[in-house]
């Protein structure tokens, strides 16, 4: 019996998270990706625990530059991605976690929101993972940067980042924050120009820093830093009554009989 051979995934079929993986590979990808790397390493530095899970596809320029020993403080990692990428981490459903509840301290999504036009059964399923005080980087494709309409008009270079649903990221941090999350921060990266020569991207190091201060809105790339906290019940205490300590003049029946058995003790 022969074996039959599956047909290639045609680009437009692929996750958007496994699309993105693709153009890091890419000559400004690259660049983007060291930028970010420092961003994730910088953020993750003040998570501590014991298990970190990865989720997308991160490809060989993260396995290749960030060192997850190291750079983290977490001895276990996890990395998790959608089917049909060729990263290290195991394909699973982002929508069912094969990951038992509250078990990761840290979780960096890359990109995995993209994948879905609601991504809210994503988020329910990387929060119901995070334990309490559990930390969440996520990094998603500005819409309202040049970077996405570049690739969505004039593809060249950036092709891969105008597949899948990018949502912007205020609309994201009202998402977290209806799950209970705090947002520590929202870091920029990718710069405002849709640049597609290398030599270009490092020329211009200053404007990047400097767009990332005055119009952060505007990158091609946004990493949310988010802490998950869970409300615990406590228990009511009684509300302090100064007249509950104090004895008060007994009435009724009661009040009838105690004078009654006065009187006969009298007689």
């Amino acid at each position: 019996m022969h074996a039959v051979s599956q047909p290639p995934v045609s680009p437009n079929e692929l996750p958007a998270s496994v699309a993105a993986a693709d153009w890091y590979r890419g000559p400004i990808g690259r660049l983007v990706a060291a930028d970010l790397i420092e961003l994730l390493a910088r953020r993750a530095e003040t998570a501590f625990g014991y298990h970190a899970l990865v989720l997308g596809e991160a490809g060989p320029e993260f396995d290749r530059r960030f060192d997850w020993n190291r750079q983290l403080r977490i001895g276990h990692q996890v990395m998790a991605g959608p089917p049909g990428g060729e990263g290290t981490g195991m394909p699973v459903d982002l929508d069912a976690l094969p990951i038992e509840s509250e078990a990761a301290d840290l979780v960096i999504a890359l990109h995995v929101l993209e994948d879905r036009r609601n991504p809210h059964e994503i988020l329910r399923e990387i929060d119901r993972t995070l334990r309490p005080e559990g930390r969440l980087l996520l990094v998603g494709v500005n819409p309202a940067s040049l970077l996405h309409l570049s690739a969505r008009f004039w593809p060249r270079c950036h092709a891969p980042l105008a597949l899948g649903h990018h949502h912007p990221a205020w609309r994201v941090v009202d998402w977290l924050r209806v799950l209970g999350y705090r947002i520590e921060a929202i870091e920029p990266a990718g710069g405002v120009a849709p640049w597609c020569r290398a030599a270009t991207y490092r020329r211009c190091e200053r404007l990047r820093r400097i767009s990332g201060d005055w119009a952060w809105f505007l990158n091609g790339l946004y990493l949310i830093d988010a802490t998950r906290r869970v409300a615990r019940p406590t228990p009511a205490k009684p509300a302090f009554r100064l007249r509950s300590l104090v004895g008060q003049p007994v009435s009724g029946e009661v009040a009838g009989f105690r004078r009654e058995s006065n009187n006969h003790s009298n007689r």
